[in-house]
């Protein structure tokens, strides 16, 4: 019995024994899982300039307070569109930029560029209309050699009558993209209509001149099919807007001045086109007057010689094509517009000579041998293109 009891206790103490080990195991055990409090030794200035040297630099940006507003602190009316007062390119806002010309609301000038092509075969130049209106004319000579035709180019100006239109060629291809304009013609030779159509950077109006339905945006006046198709600014700009193509191509213009540049005599100059051409300086309006084929050129508006401010000799390469152009095989003429070549300027009785560039989408600009822009006179021009070698008089 004595044994048995002394058995008994001895089991009672290592139990209660085992039971404090493990206890004490236990708070040891939590006292190593609590989290180390933060130290409250303030580090060495050393290591404090170390570590802000070393922190990436939007970590140290103030962040804006979260009610400070944005919205710009003009007071003008939200819903008002203000009238610029002047171009990126630094020129006057209601400054045409193809004629230097002031106009009275520069938002025409924030329009496309009108490119209406006109006849001249020799029934067309008793009723040429528009002509006298548009900022740019362009004159190039036409497959056969045999004939020129011209590109008319309105953005302030207006006219209520253009024409007669005709069809267009290869050289509109390249004139309309620079000029962010809009080209309009009545029809082409098939390749070239596909290429206009399909692949210029520009709006296309190709008028079915036997398409009586068409006199929305052209009408027709007579029988004669080399003069009867007319149209005018009005009803191109409602094309435009009818199609949603209306934009402001923002062209840097040319470069205008009322002063006149140095150059040599320039109060003539003859242009060896089929019928010849010829610019003859008037001293009395300060204007070139124009005659085609030994006789003046008459505007049918108005009923006098048409005049240019300047007239502009730009030689341009003329590659010979496949694309035939009519029934009796002649082949178009890939006049380009795009690269740079030599230049003579014509004003105020001074011929100006320099070099033209041009690229895809930007429209010509004029430069001296030093680089330099030639200004022309403010006022229309007339752009007489020529090949290499062309039989051109200045005097």
């Amino acid at each position: 019995m004595r044994l048995n009891s002394l058995t008994g206790k001895l089991i009672i103490l290592l139990s209660i024994a085992a039971l404090l080990l493990i206890a004490y195991l236990g708070a040891a055990c939590g006292r190593e899982a609590q989290a180390t409090p933060t130290p409250t030794k303030t580090p060495r200035a050393q290591e404090v300039a170390w570590a802000t040297a070393q922190a990436p630099v939007d970590t140290i940006v103030a962040t804006p307070s979260p009610t400070e507003t944005l919205a710009p602190t003009s007071t003008a009316s939200p819903t008002a569109t203000p009238t610029p007062t002047e171009t990126p390119s630094g020129r006057p806002a209601n400054m045409n930029p193809l004629s230097g010309l002031l106009v009275e609301d520069p938002q025409v000038l924030t329009r496309r560029p009108l490119l209406v092509v006109v006849n001249n075969d020799p029934p067309a130049r008793s009723v040429h209309y528009g002509l006298a209106e548009a900022e740019i004319v362009y004159e190039y000579i036409m497959e056969g050699r045999a004939v020129t035709r011209y590109t008319a180019l309105f953005l302030g100006n207006e006219s209520e009558r253009i024409g007669p239109v005709r069809s267009a060629r290869l050289i509109n291809y390249y004139l309309a993209p620079q000029y962010g304009g809009a080209l309009v013609a009545s029809g082409a030779g098939q390749d070239v209509r596909w290429w206009l159509k399909n692949k210029m950077a520009a709006p296309y109006l190709d008028i079915d001149l036997d398409d009586p339905s068409n006199n929305v945006y052209s009408f027709s006046l007579g029988t004669d099919y080399r003069t009867r198709l007319q149209t005018s600014t009005d009803r191109l700009r409602r094309w435009l807007t009818d199609r949603g193509a209306e934009q402001d191509p923002e062209l840097p213009g040319f470069a205008f001045s009322a002063e006149t540049p140095a150059g040599g005599p320039g109060t003539v100059v003859s242009i060896a086109y089929p019928a010849q051409v010829t610019w003859s300086f008037d001293t009395s309006s300060g204007r070139y007057l124009r005659t085609i084929a030994g006789a003046a050129h008459i505007d049918a508006t108005s009923g006098q010689q048409l005049s240019a401010a300047n007239v502009i000799v730009q030689t341009l390469p003329h590659e010979a094509t496949e694309y035939v152009e009519d029934s009796l095989g002649t082949t178009s003429i890939r006049i380009v517009t795009v690269g740079e070549g030599p230049v003579t300027i014509l004003r105020d009785g001074v011929a100006i000579v320099g070099t033209w560039r041009a690229g895809d989408t930007t429209m010509p600009e004029f430069v001296d041998g030093a680089g330099l822009a030639i200004p022309l006179k403010p006022g229309n021009s007339w752009i007489q293109v020529v090949a290499p070698g062309a039989a051109v008089t200045v005097g």
